[in-house]
């Protein structure tokens, strides 16, 4: 009993303290999926809460090896789940994602209790050439769904960055969906449009955006809600929107700018090679070896300066208050330096109590050679419709960290409760380096190794938040799955769902794969709020909380062996190792 305290007080330091008022709890995590087939892909899981029913959830979800889609429901607040039997594929097509870096894949409830799921489909199982995007709904919670096709896809002209155009046919990714909590009947649907067959990033990718008013029946034209503010002379390329409607029908579609691969600030960064299998794993049991030594190829540019022309990945906001009608688009945030390849996720959500808006994204402040270095969480909000922002803020609270190494976060989700509490969670791989003492000495992505889920909460709007609280109770290794990996890099914003009581979280895990064979299934947790909740919290499998307890001490003492850390960062993977099944479509 006496190690066991002397333990926690050691490893203390090394983890954010638990999130939300005094009575919070995290809860064990639960496999949401009960799938045996080996090397089975879960990517991307959606957490949704009923709004009509708080005890029933959805998690909406792809497997990756299939390029199918399938729902999990639960009718006791995430205690249980039981996976729907329909496969989600549009009629005449053979998938309902195209494999992709990030993104690929969307789901909403609407107000009335419609399941809403995004994606795009094609005719053929391949992963390149053109593709269609799609919209499901479903009024029975995922047993039976009927389609719409937002866009055929068609030949076209596509301007280049430098002022000619190349002809090829349309493909769309990185979906995003949108709903309105009051209107049952308007959702938005956004993509990145992209040439089909092209090398990423020849043509401007563009940020474009659909609406229907008929509950997802039709759709309007997919739109440029770029185009009309910032010209190709200004914005070369924008990628996938976070989108949000407000109370009053104006639609917020915010995005990153992608740099063309050379601009006046120098040129992109280069592809980084394949590294070498890392040795180490983030088992409890293992001796935590560090990864082997691997030293990428610096790139030299003329560094730019964040907010001045030529940066290069302004946070970008479109504005429509005609339903989709017209946009017009202004710059939210200018900290961002040019960085390709990078694809960052902004998310975005309405507080419904106040009109406040929020943006949650990941980006690093470093510069070339090394601007995925160092990723960090950012929030803004704005309480006159955008018009004005308040300062960004930084989420993780591991800046002041006794070995404080740089460490990435990734990837955040976003969902605001009924009673004006914000929840923001996203990867982290802050606890690498528990398993990795010493560092290999170098500040890329695929130097990092082991990752969790961790979580925030604001009270008062995002004016103050929450500690940081580890989600996961176990940490993943990126090589044992694909979200994370960095010949892959799958991952999309962590699920997120609200309700006044608690919030939901949902992720890709890899803790049952290998790096011989990689695996990941769709976990969840729940991070319990109010005091009446907290009293039902022995409802949620007693035993379990004293296992994760256990397996958090087994994790604790691995950690003091290994405290000591040095600091590496990230960067986005393409081409290598071949999955089961499709072959990789990273970023470039």
């Amino acid at each position: 009993m006496f190690a066991c305290g002397v333990v926690v007080a050691a490893v203390a330091p090394a983890f954010a303290q638990q999130a939300g008022p005094p009575a919070a709890i995290v809860t064990p995590s639960i496999q949401v999926d009960q799938d045996v087939t080996p090397g089975r892909m879960w990517t991307e899981p959606q957490m949704l809460a009923d709004p009509r029913d708080p005890n029933v959830l959805v998690i909406a979800t792809p497997e990756f090896n299939t390029a199918t889609c399938y729902t999990y429901i639960s009718r006791d607040r995430g205690r249980t789940w039981a996976k729907n039997s329909a496969a989600i594929i549009p009629p005449g097509y053979k998938n309902c994602v195209r494999p992709n870096f990030g993104a690929f894949f969307a789901a909403k409830f609407g107000i009335d209790g419609t399941l809403y799921i995004a994606g795009t489909a094609a005719a053929t199982a391949t992963s390149s050439g053109p593709n269609d995007p799609f919209v499901a709904r479903s009024s029975d919670l995922g047993k039976t769904w009927q389609y719409t096709v937002v866009k055929k896809s068609e030949e076209r002209d596509f301007p280049k960055p430098d002022g000619t155009t190349a002809r090829d046919f349309e493909r769309f990714g990185y979906v995003r969906l949108a709903v309105s909590a009051n209107n049952p009947k308007l959702l938005t649907v956004g993509f990145r449009r992209q040439g089909a067959f092209m090398p990423v990033a020849q043509v401007s990718e563009r940020t474009m955006v659909a609406v229907s008013n008929d509950g997802g029946v039709t759709f309007g034209p997919l739109t440029d809600v770029m185009e009309k503010s910032f010209p190709l002379t200004d914005v070369k390329g924008s990628d996938q929107p976070g989108m949000a409607i407000a109370d009053d029908g104006t639609i917020y579609a915010f995005t990153k700018e992608r740099p063309p691969l050379s601009t006046v600030a120098g040129p992109a960064q280069a592809q980084l090679p394949v590294p070498p299998p890392p040795a180490n794993t983030c088992k409890p049991s293992s001796s935590a070896p560090n990864a082997p030594t691997w030293v990428p190829t610096p790139t030299t540019v003329n560094p730019p300066v964040a907010g001045q022309p030529g940066a290069g990945a302004r946070l970008l906001m479109s504005k429509s208050t005609d339903g989709g009608k017209t946009w017009k688009a202004s710059v939210v945030d200018s900290s961002g330096i040019i960085c390709v390849p990078c694809l960052t996720t902004p998310e975005a959500a309405i507080d419904h109590k106040t009109g406040a808006v929020y943006v949650v994204w990941e980006q690093s402040d470093s510069g070339p050679p090394g601007p995925r270095d160092d990723r960090n969480i950012w929030f803004m909000s704005s309480t006159d419709g955008g018009t004005t922002w308040a300062k960004r803020q930084q989420l993780n609270d591991d800046v002041n960290s006794p070995h404080k190494p740089n460490y990435d976060q990734l990837a955040p989700g976003v969902s605001v409760a009924p009673n004006g509490r914000i929840d923001v969670a996203w990867w982290d791989f802050r606890t690498d380096g528990l398993y990795n003492s010493s560092g290999n000495g170098n500040t890329t992505r695929r130097d990092e190794t082991c990752f969790d889920i961790f979580y925030t909460s604001s009270s008062d709007g995002g004016k103050t938040w929450a500690p940081n609280s580890r989600v996961s109770d176990r940490s993943m290794n990126q090589w044992e799955g694909l979200a994370l990996n960095p010949l892959y890099d799958l991952r999309g914003p962590v699920g997120v769902a609200s309700t006044n009581e608690e919030a939901y979280i949902s992720w890709s895990d890899s803790r049952n794969g290998s790096y011989e064979l990689p695996t990941e299934d769709v976990y969840m947790a729940t991070v319990i709020h109010s005091e009446r909740a907290v009293a039902k919290a022995s409802d949620v499998k007693g035993s379990s909380v004293f296992l994760g307890l256990a397996i958090g001490l087994v994790v604790a003492g691995v950690a003091v062996l290994a405290m000591s850390a040095r600091g590496r960062s990230a960067g986005e993977g393409g081409g290598g190792r071949t999955p089961p099944a499709f072959p990789p479509a990273t970023e470039p």
